[in-house]
C-alpha cells in the first residue's frame, strides 16, 4: 500500500513563502543599510541562519516550555543568553579578539569612504526585533488558540443545555395534552376523533422540524393554533372566551421552536375555572425583526396544595431565552393583577432570505 503524504494547505504553503521572504530580507537588509557593504562572501549567511535558528528556538521550544509554564526568569536567562551567543562572533570581531575580514583587492574604497569595519546600527536591531517578533507571535497564537477553544467549549455547552431544555418541553406538553384527550374520551364527546388528529399535527412538528435550531415563525405559529383549537374543544365556549391575533407580516423570520408555547399552555392551566367565566387572549405582533409576543389569561385564587411539576415551563423558557437571547435582545415581562395574568414577551428575531420571485 502506497504511502499517503499529509495533504498541504494553501495557508500552510503561504506561511512558508512568508517567512523564507523574511529571512531573505534579513539578509539582505544589513547590505542595503551599509553606505559602504563589501563583497559578498558566503559568511555572510552565518548571522542571518543563526537569527532564524534562534527566532524558531523561541517560538517552538522556549515560549512553551518555559514562559507558557511561567519560568519567566529562566526564559528571560535563555532567551538573552542565546541571543549573546547569536552576536558573540560579531562582538569578539569588534573587541579585536578576532580578526577583521579586509576589503576585497579588487574592490578598492573610493576616495573619502568609511572603512567597514563594524556592522550597521540596524543589524542589532535585527537580533532584538526576532526575539520580540517570535515571542510575540507564539503568545498571540497561543492566546486564540485558547480563545477558539474556549469559544467551541462554550458552544458545546450550550448546546448540550438548549438541547436538554427543549427536551424537557415535549414530555411536559404531551403529558397534559393527553389528560385533556383523556377528559374528551371519558365523557364520550364526538370532538375525541378531531382531538386526536390535532395531536397528531402538533406531535409531528414537534418530532420532525422541532429538531432544528429555528424554524421559520408561521409554523410555529400553525404549532400554537393547532394547540389552542385542541384546548377549545374541551372547553365550554360559553365559558372560555379564546382569542388568537396575529399583525404584521411572518415572511422570512425565524425563531426557535417550541419557544411560545409554555406560555400559552400555563395561560390554559392556570386561566380556566369551572366555575367562573374565563379569558385567554394571545397577541403577536411582527414589527420588521421585532416580535411582540402577549398572553393574558384570567387569574383566580388557588385552591388546594402547590403542584410540584407546576413551575417546569416558565423557568424553563427563562433559561432558553437568556442562552438563545443575550445582550438585550429579549424582554420578558410578567405581570399580576388581583383578576389577571399578563405576559410580555419582545424578541429580536433573525431572518432567512426570502426566496426570489419569478
Amino acid at each position: 500500500m502506497p504511502m499517503q503524504l499529509p495533504r498541504v494547505s494553501r495557508q500552510q504553503v503561504l506561511r512558508v513563502i512568508v517567512h523564507v521572504a523574511a529571512w531573505v530580507a534579513v539578509a539582505t537588509l544589513p547590505r542595503l543599510l551599509s553606505e559602504n557593504p563589501p563583497p559578498f562572501r558566503p559568511g555572510n549567511l552565518l548571522l542571518p541562519l543563526t537569527l532564524a535558528g534562534y527566532f524558531y528556538l523561541n517560538y517552538y521550544v522556549l515560549i512553551p516550555r518555559l514562559f507558557a509554564r511561567k519560568k519567566f526568569a529562566l526564559y528571560f536567562l535563555l532567551a538573552a543568553g542565546l541571543l549573546a551567543l547569536v552576536y558573540l562572533p560579531m562582538l569578539l570581531r569588534i573587541t579585536g579578539m578576532l580578526p577583521h575580514h579586509p576589503p576585497h583587492p579588487h574592490y578598492p574604497l573610493p576616495p573619502g569612504a568609511i572603512h567597514y569595519s563594524r556592522p550597521p546600527q540596524g543589524l542589532w536591531l535585527i537580533g532584538i526585533l526576532a526575539w520580540i517578533i517570535s515571542s510575540g507571535m507564539r503568545i498571540t497564537g497561543e492566546w486564540f488558540d485558547t480563545e477558539r477553544a474556549r469559544q467551541d467549549l462554550a458552544n458545546k455547552q450550550l448546546t448540550a443545555e438548549l438541547a436538554f431544555l427543549k427536551s424537557q418541553v415535549s414530555p411536559h406538553f404531551l403529558f397534559n395534552t393527553l389528560n385533556n384527550i383523556y377528559s374528551l374520551a371519558h365523557l364520550k364527546s364526538d370532538d375525541t376523533p378531531e382531538a386526536i388528529l390535532k395531536l397528531s399535527q402538533l406531535m409531528r412538528y414537534m418530532l420532525y422540524e422541532s429538531e432544528a435550531a429555528r424554524v421559520p415563525l408561521g409554523r410555529e405559529v400553525e404549532y400554537l393554533r393547532n394547540y389552542m383549537d385542541l384546548q377549545r374543544l374541551r372547553l365550554d365556549p360559553e365559558q372560555v372566551d379564546i382569542r388568537f391575533t396575529v399583525d404584521g407580516s411572518l415572511d422570512g423570520a425565524l425563531i426557535e421552536p417550541m419557544l411560545l408555547i409554555p406560555f400559552v399552555e400555563n395561560a390554559f392551566k392556570h386561566g380556566v375555572s369551572a366555575r367562573h367565566s374565563s379569558r385567554i387572549a394571545v397577541d403577536l405582533i411582527m414589527r420588521q425583526d421585532q416580535l411582540l409576543f402577549t398572553v393574558q389569561n384570567s387569574r383566580f385564587p388557588a385552591v388546594g396544595g402547590h403542584d410540584p411539576n407546576s413551575g417546569i415551563g416558565l423557568p424553563n423558557v427563562r433559561q432558553r431565552l437568556s442562552l438563545l437571547y443575550p445582550n438585550g435582545r429579549h424582554l420578558l415581562l410578567l405581570e399580576e393583577t388581583s383578576d389577571e395574568f399578563i405576559v410580555e414577551l419582545t424578541l429580536t428575531l433573525a431572518h432567512a432570505p426570502l426566496p426570489a420571485r419569478g
